[in-house]
């Protein structure tokens, strides 16, 4: 493969770690606004249920696309020279 093919490629698993991490992180997003709602809704007493976002190395995919796409784009410049 050419050096500016494992840039694309690199850009391409970048991205998609981008894309992942988002809308993972949205998804716990609206899960936890539906328990809060529920709560309130419910009328229930006690304390607020506090659930957490995702954080970056929650899900194995975005972190492992990310070093993936870090290192085509390092080999491909690395190539070129």
């Amino acid at each position: 493969m050419k050096s500016n093919s494992y840039k694309i490629i690199g850009a391409v698993f970048l991205l998609l770690s981008g894309i992942i991490y988002s809308l993972e992180r949205v998804s716990t997003l609206i899960s936890t606004s539906m328990i809060r709602a529920g709560f309130f809704s419910g009328r229930m007493t006690g304390e607020v249920p506090s659930v957490e976002t995702a954080n970056f190395f929650d899900n194995l995919f975005a972190p492992l696309f990310l070093l993936i796409g870090l290192v085509s784009i390092i080999y491909g410049f690395k190539r070129e020279k």
